[in-house]
């Protein structure tokens, strides 16, 4: 300790150097003080507004989310002038469906199963109706909790009244899917989007009877697509022309946190938002199916989430500034820390000239 301290005396270019580390370090607890990652409480407009992930280039992923076996995941209940098709990757027709629509065949592998329209969509002679498509997804019992839920868009053509779509990839978790179409009054099975093809694997489509059909996938994604029967009658929603009939859940679904990352290149998420610690997670609503992007509602009232985007943090507690608006605290950083930094500063690294030059020897005697 004594030679440091001759060490400090006798060195200027240390005192210097140990001058610009703490007016370094300073700088950097004043940017640290600013960018404190900050919990916001939910919903939140501006935080909303950020979740949207771009078509074929971006994809939603809730992490962990809260879906017990028997859980609907997704669901839809078609209305006036809509039409759904859906096509399943990795797909098997469940025991009774398979033997009700093809008895007698062995059980395929899984494949592609499409179940869409018999032909293409007219407008209704006088009632302006369609048969109404339901769709629900749910994990089956018995399967892998899901890990991560992903949900994004890969066509590129669906414009303004053409078509709108979801792909939902439970990843290893097995989802049972049951899909039906019923017309909106007895007996009016001739209006559009009635009748179904049931398409499986290379299989030559075959015409469904208006029953429910039931299926099993695993590993394979889930695509939806929704489209006006008539495009002079709107089925979308605002300026953004959305279609917002799908629900995650049984209206809503809870998850751990979510992310908005790229489909291509492994960066940083564009958004990512993660549960505040000990609120049990965050609720996800309110899909909304753009012809370029998809979005969702985060949070509701009471949850509490931080948000980072591209690995910085949205929202900051900013130390520095509470303390200028604090007037003590401002006060003896004003008119007294300052000064009295200045001032060892000056007497550090800046002494007089008389005290640095040194007195010449004395002759000897």
């Amino acid at each position: 300790m004594k030679k440091l301290k001759q060490f400090w005396r006798a060195s200027l270019l240390f005192r210097r150097i140990t001058a610009i580390a703490v007016f370094v370090l300073a700088a950097l607890l004043v940017y640290l003080g600013s960018h404190i990652p900050r919990a916001i409480s939910l919903p939140a407009d501006d935080l909303n507004a950020r979740s949207a992930a771009r078509v074929t280039e971006e994809q939603i992923v809730i992490a962990r989310p809260q879906i017990a076996p028997g859980d609907l995941v997704l669901s839809y209940v078609g209305s006036r002038n809509e039409v759904a098709s859906i096509w399943i990757e990795n797909a098997i027709l469940e025991d009774q469906s398979q033997h009700l629509l093809f008895p007698g065949s062995a059980v395929p592998a899984p494949a592609r199963i499409g179940y869409t329209p018999a032909s293409a969509p007219s407008s209704p002679a006088n009632s302006n109706d369609t048969c109404h498509t339901t769709i629900e997804i749910r994990r089956t019992a018995g399967s892998a909790p899901v890990d991560a839920l992903k949900l994004y868009q890969t066509d590129q053509t669906a414009g303004d009244q053409r078509f709108r779509q979801l792909v939902l990839d439970a990843g290893a978790s097995t989802m049972e899917i049951e899909f039906h179409t019923d017309s909106p009054s007895e007996g009016a099975m001739n209006l559009p989007g009635c009748r179904k093809l049931l398409t499986v694997g290379d299989n030559t489509p075959i015409d469904l009877p208006p029953i429910p059909v039931h299926m099993l996938v695993h590993g394979g994604s889930i695509d939806l697509h929704f489209n006006p029967s008539n495009p002079a009658v709107p089925i979308f929603t605002g300026a953004d022309q959305t279609f917002e009939a799908v629900s995650l859940g049984d209206g809503a679904l809870r998850g751990s946190s979510l992310q908005i990352v790229s489909t291509g290149r492994s960066i940083a998420p564009q958004l990512d938002v993660r549960a505040s610690h000990g609120t049990g997670g965050l609720t996800f609503s309110r899909l909304k199916l753009g012809a370029d992007n998809l979005k969702l509602d985060i949070g509701r009232d009471s949850e509490k989430a931080l948000a980072y985007s591209k690995g910085s943090s949205l929202y900051n507690y900013d130390l520095v500034a509470a303390i200028q608006k604090n007037p003590i605290l401002s006060f003896a950083f004003a008119a007294i820390l300052t000064p009295a930094l200045w001032k060892w500063v000056k007497k550090t690294c800046f002494p007089t000239a008389a005290k640095r030059v040194r007195k010449p020897a004395r002759p000897p005697a």
